[in-house]
């Protein structure tokens, strides 16, 4: 078995994850489907505080693996590194004292790294000179990552305000409250609104009303140009491998 085959197989997990992320050309249809699967698995966590702090932890640090494989700008990448720091020792405080400002603490480290990871990702997109179906998976990552931050700006929402938005029962664990706020902001962003949960204060309804702008240009402008650039490629490399096979022929 070669050197580097046996540093793959033998490496820890984290390492693994980095060497997924760093060269497999399905780097992003990866963490689209990370990402997806982990709308399941939250729900079967249910109430268990302990299972949703090791989810919660666990997402991070793929998303960790995955800006440290692509993050061109290392100080970018230190920064993830200090925020990931500070959402897991503000989360245990929070959980230790449950004071409120510890969890406002964490909320903030998460979003600013959820930002940094979209950053991450679109910078990359950026540097590719051809269009491939994992860079649509990477477009669709930016999106399902967007949602996740707006779900902090909505819990910091009612972390400093209590009664933000109705149709939440604030007696639940705050994993509870967090799904039902990223729940939330999903339904918000694909413009869905089923009506069962309402923004209530200013802040929260103004957040509401920037997301669904989000939401709808973000699919119709950028989302629809990488398809039609996608289309448009393959259409172009279609007439060029037909113009080659007419002069082989001739």
């Amino acid at each position: 078995m070669p050197e580097s085959n046996k540093e793959f197989r033998y490496s820890p997990f984290m390492f693994r994850l980095y060497h997924i992320f760093k060269y497999s050309p399905s780097k992003f249809t990866v963490l689209l489907g990370f990402l997806v699967v982990q709308i399941f698995i939250s729900p079967i966590a249910g109430d268990s505080l302990f299972l949703q702090q090791v989810l919660y932890f666990y997402t991070y640090l793929v998303l960790l693996s995955a800006v440290s494989a692509i993050m061109v700008n290392r100080v970018k990448l230190y920064a993830y590194f200090v925020l990931y720091g500070i959402s897991l020792v503000s989360s245990i405080m929070f959980f230790r004292t449950r004071a409120m400002g510890w969890l406002a603490g964490s909320e903030c480290a998460d979003m600013l790294m959820l930002l940094i990871a979209i950053w991450g990702i679109q910078r990359f997109m950026w540097r590719q000179k051809r269009v491939t179906r994992d860079l649509i998976s990477g477009a669709i990552c930016i999106y399902m990552l967007a949602g996740l931050v707006w779900s902090d700006a909505y819990s910091l929402c009612e972390i400093f305000k209590d009664g933000s938005f109705s149709g939440i029962d604030l007696s639940d664990n705050v994993f509870a409250i967090r799904g039902a706020l990223t729940y939330f902001s999903y339904v918000t962003m694909l413009t869905v609104g089923y009506g069962d949960i309402l923004p209530v204060s200013f802040m929260a309804r103004s957040l509401a009303i920037l997301q669904g702008l989000f939401g709808q240009m973000y699919l119709a402008v950028f989302i629809a140009g990488i398809l039609g650039a996608f289309l448009s490629q393959k259409s172009l490399d279609g007439a060029g491998n037909g113009k080659e096979e007419n002069a082989d022929s001739g």
